[in-house]
């Protein structure tokens, strides 16, 4: 009687300490879920971003070349363009990049002014990140 008693007890104990953790994981899972979804906020903000100000130059797929080079796996990459102040296309990098191209280089082919809002910015190079 008194093994029942114990391995009822632990048999309880272990019941408890799984039903806690469901509750843990469900709690700390709404964190996670928040913190996905930005990130796709991010990302179709991004998409949409890299779409209206750099597609009509660059294009997104790593066969095909239009006047600027692809973006497909640019971040990480050397600088397709010589005399560029930076070895790779890091977020910082390209951050100042696609902020004022012409303060970087001044005899750049890329005719935009550059992208002013920080927001935006980060956006495209969040995007950037996933091609």
């Amino acid at each position: 009687m008194r093994n029942r008693t114990i391995i009822l007890l632990f048999a309880c104990a272990m019941l408890f300490a799984c039903s806690q953790s469901e509750v843990d994981e469900k709690s700390s899972g709404g964190a996670i879920d928040s913190a996905m979804n930005s990130m796709a906020l991010s990302s179709s903000e991004g998409a949409s971003l890299v779409k209206r100000k750099c597609a009509s130059c660059h294009y997104l797929d790593k066969n095909l070349r239009k006047m600027g080079p692809t973006l497909k796996g640019i971040m990480g990459k050397a600088p397709a363009i010589d005399g560029m102040p930076f070895e790779t296309w890091t977020e910082e990098s390209m951050d100042r990049w696609i902020e004022n191209p012409r303060s970087i280089k001044k005899k750049t082919k890329m005719a935009i002014p550059g992208v002013r809002d920080a927001e935006e910015r980060k956006a495209i190079i969040s995007y950037l990140k996933l091609l």
